[in-house]
């Protein structure tokens, strides 16, 4: 992988790699010439300063172009590199370094140092990207420090890695449990580009991506380093908050998201086009039901009418097209990993005219198992799977996998591959199917089905779903695992709400209705209504906006209690007219 930036930065020398916007500043741009003598700058540093070979560097900063160099040279210089988020908890980085047996930091400022604590005392030492101490150690250096030294900036033989040496260790998201570390080599990381590459059609040199998840998180890393392969230009959003400000400005073909960030999307377009008043707000309403017609009409695989064609034509220019003037107007097609979309989300921005791809992967397997594609998709699935790895389902529906992207058991635990896996192949936690064309869809995740007292089994990410379409739902996990009835933590999008007091009878009346979709056995309840956001910060999420279910559920585990107390002395299973909300602040 570091041979095809190398060479690109010596046969395009003055073309754009990165532009980075900074938390403060304007936009600034690098190119693949100057990208590489930064990266070997740096690695030569690095080696200089004592980092040997198999050495673990932990990046702890916003995305940026600081941290793409930083990694770049870290693997140069024979490190491993873990990527973390600084907004996670302090607890859980401490664990992640102090397993990862960190050696050498490179962190953001010295807030992420004073939240890391006696941890960070154990490195060789630390580089800060931004900001100083007042009376700074030794075993401190600033980032612009590192490259005064032009003697560095000629050092340009350093070798590189082999394709069997480590380069990355990822850790889980941690949604059941302490995340854990999975180790990954070169060549495994150049096999998984090669792999995304071969089945999406090929960016051209001058297509531009957009990097605004963080980048602790591996598909983006992946994502980063094949267009900077292929020769494309790689945008840089610090503040994941502010990529929609900035997005119409990159005007991206290619945008990668998670499923919460394009849910929020589509209800802020939805909520837009539905309280559009007098005679725009009719056109805008009539323009999205003709694109629905349109898209349902291609998704089923028909050609549409003439009428629906000049009908699409003019509601296109009138609408259409200044809504996908969002996300710029050279977006070939959007990607959203790490959890399954919700279908509606998925038909109403083809509604639009944007295409989104699931695909499905897991931190235990660097190459991506099954993806849909620009010529070859099929909603409510996760695409066809890949051919470079072998799939099996277990007796019960479990996807079980093998692969030369497989990971060798975790970080620290040898043994642990021999636990997960079967002849070879790794137990997802996934169960699935096939259709007849192929295309796999995934029907649940063993951590998200639970068994109800009275025996039945239900799967939580639909139900979630379903009440997160409610206007002032922004996140909701149900429970009911053990017990004679679901319940529903509820967290408020205030935002979606008409004015500051939260009226209890409209909150009731607007959940109720959603409830009411659901299938008898689906139905909360009751519901709790946490009048405060899930975060990072505070647990409730991983980087990539999962839910930290067994962190939730510990964290609210007495307001849980006491409404299933409630519940619990109602006879027989609760009515829907005996639904009740406990207000939690």
């Amino acid at each position: 992988m570091l041979g095809f930036l190398r060479d690109q930065a010596h046969r395009r020398p003055d073309a754009p790699a990165i532009y980075s916007k900074p938390l403060q500043g304007d936009w600034c741009s690098i190119s693949r010439g100057q990208l590489w003598s930064r990266v070997t700058h740096l690695a030569a540093y690095l080696k200089q300063s004592g980092v040997a070979k198999g050495d673990r560097l932990a990046i702890i900063a916003p995305t940026s172009l600081e941290w793409e160099v930083s990694h770049l040279a870290a693997m140069l210089a024979g490190g491993i590199v873990i990527g973390l988020d600084g907004h996670d908890t302090a607890e859980r980085m401490q664990k992640v370094l102090e397993n990862a047996a960190v050696n050498v930091l490179i962190v953001k400022d010295v807030s992420i140092l004073n939240k890391l604590g006696e941890v960070a005392q154990q490195s060789k030492f630390v580089v800060l990207l931004s900001g100083a101490f007042d009376d700074m150690p030794t075993s401190v250096i600033q980032w612009d420090e590192i490259f005064k030294d032009a003697q560095l900036s000629d050092n340009r033989e350093i070798p590189l890695p082999h394709g069997d040496e480590p380069a990355t260790i990822i850790y889980t998201s941690g949604t059941t449990g302490e995340p854990k570390g999975i180790l990954y080599t070169h060549g495994q990381m150049l096999l998984a580009c090669q792999v995304i590459l071969g089945v999406l059609p090929g960016p051209a040199p001058d297509a531009r991506f957009i990097c605004w998840l963080p980048l602790s998180n591996l598909f983006q890393r992946i994502m980063n380093q094949c267009a900077l392969m292929t020769g494309s230009s790689l945008y840089m959003v610090a503040d994941p908050l502010k990529v929609l400000e900035f997005v119409a400005q990159i005007r991206p073909d290619i945008f990668i998201g998670v499923p919460r960030f394009f849910e929020k999307l589509a209800n802020g377009i939805k909520t837009k086009v539905a309280s559009g008043k007098g005679m725009k707000g009719a056109i805008a309403r009539s323009a999205m039901r003709v694109g629905a017609r349109r898209a349902n009409t291609i998704r089923n695989g028909a050609t549409p009418s003439v009428l629906l064609k000049l009908q699409h034509r003019m509601a296109d220019r009138l609408v259409l097209r200044r809504l996908r003037g969002l996300l710029g107007d050279r977006l070939q097609y959007l990607i959203s990993g790490s959890a399954p979309s919700a279908p509606w989300v998925l038909e109403f921005f083809h509604s639009i005219g944007w295409l989104v791809l699931e695909a499905y992967g897991l931190s235990e397997n660097i190459l991506p198992m099954a993806m849909n594609t620009p010529n070859d998709y099929r909603f409510g699935t996760v695409g066809k799977l890949l051919p470079q790895n072998e799939i099996q389902f277990d007796s019960d529906g479990e996807v079980m996998v093998k692969s030369p992207g497989l990971f060798k058991g975790y970080y620290g635990d040898p043994d642990s591959f021999a636990r997960v896996s079967d002849n070879g192949y790794y137990r997802t936690g996934d169960y699935g199917v096939l259709d007849d064309a192929g295309f796999l869809r995934l029907t649940g995740r063993k951590s998200e089905i639970i068994k109800t007292s009275a025996g039945r089994r239900i799967a939580l990410p639909p139900i979630e779903s379903t009440l997160r379409e409610v206007s002032w739902v922004d996140h909701a996990v149900v429970l009911g695992s053990g017990r004679k009835c679901l319940a529903v933590l509820l967290t408020v999008d205030q935002a979606a709400l008409p004015g500051t007091v939260l009226e209890t009878v409209q909150l009731r009346h607007e959940l109720l209705v959603q409830i009411g979709q659901l299938a008898r056995h689906e139905q909360p309840a009751a519901a709790i209504i946490i009048q405060r956001p899930f975060s990072v910060d505070g647990g409730e999420l991983t980087p990539n906006l999962k839910l930290r279910r067994m962190e939730i559920e510990r964290k609210y585990k007495p307001a849980i209690e006491r409404l299933y107390a409630k519940l619990d002395a109602l006879s027989g299973e609760p009515a829907t007219d005996q639904f009740f909300m406990d207000m939690h602040a």
